[in-house]
């Protein structure tokens, strides 16, 4: 079978500071990787590289004679990826097009009841469920027992050998959803991502233009009210090898020249051992001074200790959750983290020489303007080097979603709006949305235009944490959407 997969070209909705990076769709990559080894041909579009719209992305997948396109979607992009279904259902009506991610496995049903393009949607981790799909759709023509039902437009398969991790539609005008795929069990039998299909070289991050990400954890343990991946992941963490991560890291630096890494663990240090070991292996390999690289953590998950050795190992940067400063908000968002302990936390990472980015979250039901200007006054005293200021969103398939429909909180269910970085989708009994975007806008300038913080920026560059012209490319595109944000919000 040859296989197509597409990444949509999202960047233009998420620029604002600490948010002008661009990185590798490595759950594509992974896919990929897991395809080939299958014994199929596979290629990637990744259009938010190479910036491609919904036709251009189109003629390129098409133009390689595919059975199948896959393309992953987060809740903002669900509506872009119905659109390129739409659009290569009209260059290559016979091909299949499946739709993968966390907004398609929470809501498997209404994606497709809403984009009549999409043939099916892929639940949970794919790297078992999408070959063997594949598989039995190229083995589709064989298939005569009795009670067969169409699957997939012009393949023909029985239904029930369909793999766990699909809803799909039958051509009697039913639907089979075989529930979310189960988590891979064992992370280090995974081929690495197939970075080869990539174009490696248009990735950027803030302190970098040689960069990529790096997975090692899947799957988190914790409560917050606001996270779906529990739902796509599991609460269960599965870690790789360390040793097989910090090769990766060698291999990736060698053949592609990268010198500077993103974990995309959404809690990379859960396992301290499990860090100082990779650390270990990280500087047997000889990478510090090579790479750096970076990850996202809890605040109350690390310690001054651990952080040293990880800056030891070419760690420069640490990115922890702050919140909320007030006790109504981190009881409602119950991730279970102390002011305290976030006070602790960047203080450890300002003692083991790392930068740090922090993360703030606005409009928490029930907090109060005393309430917002806690949560200032907390990151004040936390004293990031970066910080991203976001609007709490009722994202499919996580508990606020549930809440939120439970209470009629829900202000829109425009998809294309859910981006926690622009717009207000939360119903708020004390502050309009209008009011909520000016307290944002306000958040942004009293964080970034003080001249600490300007201090703080310049000096990164000085000690060589940062690289100047990302930065400066980073902080110039994200002040510049905060003041047209600003005019246009007046």
């Amino acid at each position: 079978m040859r296989l197509v997969l597409i990444n949509p070209n999202f960047q233009h909705r998420v620029r604002r500071v600490a948010q002008t990076t661009i990185g590798p769709p490595l759950g594509l990559a992974y896919l990929a990787a897991a395809v080939r080894q299958a014994g199929h041909h596979v290629g990637i579009i990744d259009a938010n590289a190479l910036m491609l719209d919904e036709d251009e992305a189109a003629d390129r997948a098409c133009a390689d004679g595919p059975d199948v396109v896959g393309i992953t979607a987060t809740t903002p992009t669900i509506g872009l990826a119905g659109r390129i279904a739409a659009a290569i259902k009209r260059r290559c009506p016979g091909v299949v097009v499946l739709v993968g991610g966390p907004h398609g496995t929470a809501l498997p049903g209404p994606t497709l009841d809403a984009h009549p393009a999409i043939d099916g949607v892929a639940r949970g981790e794919g790297e078992r469920s999408l070959p063997a799909l594949l598989g039995l759709l190229g083995a589709s023509g064989a298939v005569s027992s009795e009670g067969v039902r169409g699957v997939l437009g012009p393949h023909r398969v029985d239904a029930k050998a369909v793999p766990p991790g699909f809803a799909l539609r039958l051509d009697d005008g039913g639907r089979l959803d075989t529930g979310i795929a189960p988590p891979h069990p064992d992370l280090d039998v995974l081929p690495l991502p197939a970075r080869d299909l990539l174009p490696m070289s248009r990735y950027r991050c803030t302190d970098s233009d040689r960069f990529s990400t790096l997975l090692a954890v899947r799957g988190c343990p914790c409560t917050c009210v606001y996270c779906s991946v529990p739902a796509m992941f599991g609460r269960a963490v599965r870690y790789r090898s360390a040793r097989l991560v910090a090769a990766e890291m060698a291999e990736v630096h060698q053949r592609f020249g990268v010198t500077f890494f993103s974990f995309v663990d959404d809690t990379f240090t859960t396992d301290r051992d499990w860090v100082l070991d990779f650390c270990g292996h990280v500087k047997a390999l000889g990478l510090p001074g090579r790479v750096r690289w970076i990850c996202l953590t809890r605040a109350d998950m690390v310690d001054r200790a651990l952080l040293q050795a990880m800056r030891q190992a070419g760690c420069v940067r640490v990115e922890m959750g702050i919140e909320t400063g007030s006790e109504v908000g981190r009881k409602f968002l119950r991730k279970g983290l102390s002011e305290q302990a976030v006070l602790d936390g960047f203080r450890a990472a300002r003692q083991a020489g790392l930068s740090t980015m922090g993360f703030a979250i606005l409009n928490i039901p029930g907090e109060t303007a005393e309430d917002i200007e806690r949560t200032a006054d907390l990151v004040r005293r936390a004293d990031p080097d970066y910080l991203q200021v976001s609007f709490l969103t009722p994202y499919p398939g996580t508990r606020l979603r549930e809440e939120a429909e439970r209470n009629g909180w829900v202000l829109s269910d425009d998809w294309d709006r859910y981006s926690f970085l622009n717009d207000v989708l939360l119903k708020n009994e004390r502050f309009s949305s209008a009011e909520m975007h000016r307290i944002y806008l306000d958040f942004l300038r009293r964080f970034y235009y003080r001249p600490r913080t300007v201090w703080k920026l310049s000096r990164l560059v000085l000690r060589g944490t940062a690289s100047p012209l990302p930065l400066v490319r980073t902080v110039a595109t994200g002040l510049w959407a905060t003041l047209v944000g600003r005019r246009a919000k007046a």
